[in-house]
């Protein structure tokens, strides 16, 4: 279970499915040097910013 809270990166803003690393579609690097990635909700099946 400790492995999957790691993976967690937030919920759906469209269902609030749980998204998890496996579920990454594009990881990219902000200005500022941040993380961010886009994601398909294993829920509703859309394309999301994790939240």
């Amino acid at each position: 279970m400790a492995a999957q809270e790691r993976s967690r990166l937030g919920v759906c803003p469209s269902c609030s499915e749980e998204i998890l690393s496996r579920h990454i579609l594009i990881q990219y690097e902000t200005q500022s040097g941040e993380e961010e990635a886009w994601t398909e909700c294993p829920g509703c099946r859309k394309v999301v910013h994790p939240q």
